[in-house]
């Protein structure tokens, strides 16, 4: 394996948390090369008085016996510094993480040039699915060994900064011109890479990877059906009801129906439209689909990244990304860190933005738009793409279950602290003005993750010279047209005058990022003048819940129709115990839904060890990543395996079809009761357990079972096992609701038999 002559060291750190000097680092390990050599390895245990969660235990296989007589970090402080060198690049997988955590042991790196290999192979392996250095090292087949442990961690992030070098020194000339142009500009680390580089490239030709990976199937339409008649606009004013089932080809259907009727253009609105995207086939010259700003480049802002003399780390690889793939969309790229904070704070559209406004040009019969996106639109009368919405527009909404919460969203004002540190770069002002926006907040929210905004909060002299200093960012023209909008909501959420009829909040959330929020503490009105009042509608609704959707449906009287034929799936609800299928495991593949984080986290620790000595793997949401890493791992992972999440999550899942064997509901997924929103929503109920919670709990239940007949196996099945269906009252509502979706005997469905009995 080649490596770049000048030398390095790869390090790597276990640790009790992850907030240097509160958290602990309880095991070193580094691996020295020089002029492409291993030359020095040291690994060394260290004690700590703090306690060792339970987690860290069995995510490390340190348990405390191990740390017991093992040497204090006072005792091996300058053996680490002497084996890190002072000559040499520090690399590692997500090495900044363990920089900070050295610095607060007072080994301080802080300044030395160094690489993270997780930015370096999303930069050179754009084919992978995540960059996890374990999902990397079981497709890469890297030397993973010890496993478990800081130096295992360290002989596969050397193998694998050695294949990223293999990459870049294989370019042919036209690639690696711009790396060498970016790297030579950017942190110390990229600096002594493009030193390195080849003074010439030896390759002629684009190397087979150099291509993003199209993960959208070919898809076929659905057999046509009433859905023509069922999706014909309605007059201005008039609102259609439409039954959806569970089949996932159901908006295949709906968009080939609204492609054969030319009287209108049809606009549809989904949920989720990049995963809707990659699920269905759209004739190009038939179906427009409008990528919201924030997803969409502007290519003046990626031209004056570009155009810059020197660029930070996160920034040097994206701007090799943006000469290399040339994108149009984020999905273009595989963004990873903290350069998904470049792009929003200084890449993406605004509504302003030429590219944006563009989509909405000669438009034809069909759009496909995301809910939230439509809304924003519909509900500013000054937004330049509203002329589009003509007279001769018919609107159909998708999942409209959801319509609540992304109407919530398309009504939000947002300000996100990371977006503007990121624009802030080389920006005194905006720098300034974030320091001292971060210093209200702190004192505000009092270390609370959650801390609603009162007129008290916002009638100080404190928010006064805030709106003061954002006067004349909102009129720079050097701001981003994203940061600039979010400066502007900022500006509205501190104005006293507009708190009436909103919720306005201060969120810390996990990782530290910290958000300023404020939305409509009631959206239907809202959807009624924006929305029904002027458009004909066609709602795409859970069946049975015409009576239910209180909050985003015009009027409860309107009667439903019901275009499409039953789709059961096979369904079991019987009552059991959380942990019988992580003592006996099921055969395949398996996503079991708990609502609660916590009982995640103490399965984790309970059965990872024991499953893992029966070659069952078990991954669990906030342990092994994020979404799109524990989306690789399930894939990737041999069978027996299990994914524990929670319901929310998996109503975000993306994978293909024939993956799931099993689903087990294991919990009940109702909203949280102190939820930032929908808790003070639940105010305005006489009893919003059963006229606001419990409806949601179905709209929900019946998400969560499309999601799985989007995933499943021909075989995969269902299992609801809350013992709550059986001892609460609401359960036998719950219970005949689920019925409904399943039914005895068998159904042929386009040549395939799918067994529907009850198990």
């Amino acid at each position: 394996m080649k490596f770049p002559s000048f030398p390095f060291v790869v390090l790597d750190t276990e640790t009790t948390g992850f907030v240097p000097r509160v958290n602990r680092v309880i095991e070193f390990a580094s691996v020295r090369v020089e002029d492409g050599k291993r030359t020095d390895e040291y690994s060394t245990l260290i004690s700590v008085t703090e306690e060792v969660p339970r987690t860290v235990q069995v995510l490390t296989r340190i348990d405390v016996k191990m740390l017991d007589g093992q040497p204090k970090f006072d005792d091996v402080r300058s053996t680490i510094t002497k084996h890190i060198g002072a000559d040499t690049l520090v690399v590692g997988q997500n090495v900044g993480f363990d920089i900070r955590m050295l610095k607060g042991e007072g080994v301080d790196l802080s300044e030395r040039a160094w690489v993270d290999t997780s930015m370096l192979a999303s930069l050179v392996f754009p084919e992978l699915a995540s960059f996890s250095l374990g999902y990397v090292s079981k497709v890469l087949k890297l030397t993973h060994d010890p496993v478990h442990r800081a130096l295992g961690d360290v002989n596969a992030t050397l193998e694998l900064f050695g294949r990223c070098w293999e990459r870049l020194i294989e370019l042919p000339e036209d690639l690696l011109a711009h790396v060498r142009k970016i790297f030579a500009a950017g942190s110390p680390g990229y600096q002594l890479l493009a030193q390195a580089l080849p003074k010439k490239a030896t390759a002629a030709k684009h190397p087979a990877w150099f291509s993003l990976p199209d993960d959208r199937p070919p898809g076929t339409f659905a057999p046509s059906s009433a859905l023509t008649a069922a999706l014909t606009a309605s007059k201005k004013g008039e609102t259609v009801l439409v039954e959806e089932p569970l089949d996932v080809r159901a908006l295949q259907g709906v968009v080939e129906a609204a492609i054969k009727d030319r009287s209108v253009t049809h606009w549809i609105a989904v949920k989720n439209l990049e995963a809707s995207v990659r699920r269905l086939r759209l004739p190009e010259n038939e179906v427009r689909v409008i990528h919201h700003p924030s997803l969409l480049l502007d290519p003046a802002a990626g031209e004056k990244l570009l155009a810059q003399d020197s660029w930070t780390a996160d920034e040097a690889t994206l701007a090799v990304k943006l000469h290399w793939f040339r994108p149009r969309v984020q999905r273009d790229l595989a963004l990873l860190g903290e350069e998904r904070s470049v792009w929003f704070g200084k890449l993406s559209c605004s509504q302003q933005s030429a590219a944006y406004q563009d989509q909405f040009k000669d438009l034809p019969g069909v759009v496909l738009i995301d809910q939230q996106q439509l809304l924003t639109i519909l509900s500013s009368p000054e937004h330049p793409a509203r002329g589009a919405l003509g007279k001769k527009s018919h609107i159909i909404i998708d999942d409209t279950s959801m319509l609540e919460d992304t109407a919530t969203k398309a009504f939000r004002w947002q300000c996100v602290l990371d977006h503007l540190r990121a624009a802030s770069e080389k920006h005194n002002v905006l720098t300034k003005f974030t320091d001292l926006l971060q210093i209200w907040i702190e004192r505000v929210r009092a270390f609370q993750d959650v801390r609603y905004l009162t007129s008290n909060d916002l009638n100080t002299q404190e928010v006064e010279g805030l709106r003061k200093r954002l006067t004349p960012l909102l009129k720079d023209a050097s701001l981003t047209p994203l940061v600039l909008e979010q400066l502007a909501h900022l500006d509205r959420i501190l104005t006293a005058d507009l708190l009436s009829h909103r919720i306005a909040w201060i969120e810390q959330r996990q990782g530290g990022s910290q958000y300023i929020q404020s939305v409509p503490d009631h959206v239907g009105p809202l959807l009624f003048s924006c929305l029904y009042a002027e458009f004909p509608v066609t709602l795409l609704i859970p069946p049975g819940s015409s009576q239910t959707l209180t909050e985003v449906l015009p009027s409860a009287q309107i009667q439903s129709s019901t275009p499409f034929e039953p789709f059961p799936v096979p369904l079991k609800i019987a009552t059991g115990i959380l942990s019988a299928p992580l003592k006996d495991p099921p055969k395949g593949k398996t996503i079991m839904l708990i609502g609660s984080r916590r009982i995640i986290e103490e399965c984790f620790v309970d059965y990872t060890v024991a499953l893992e000595e029966k070659n069952v793997t078990l991954i669990c949401q906030n342990l092994n990543g994020g979404l799109e890493r524990m989306q690789a791992e399930f894939l990737a992972a041999d069978a027996p395996v299990i994914w524990l999440m929670t319901p929310w999550t998996y109503e975000e899942v993306e994978i293909p079809a024939g993956t799931v064997d099993h689903l087990i509901i294991a919990s009940l997924p109702f909203d949280h009761p102190s939820h930032t929103v929908l808790s003070r929503r639940a105010e305005r109920y006489a009893n919003a357990f059963e006229q606001y919670f419990l409806p949601r709990l179905e709209h929900r239940l019946f998400r969560l079972l499309r999601t799985f007949c989007r995933h499943r196996t021909e075989a995969g099945d269902v299992r609801v096992t809350d013992e709550r269906l059986g001892t609460k009252q609401y359960g036998k509502r719950v219970k005949a609701y689920l019925e409904g979706f399943s039914s005895h005997g068998e159904m042929k469905h386009e040549g395939e038999k799918a067994q529907l009995k009850l198990l």
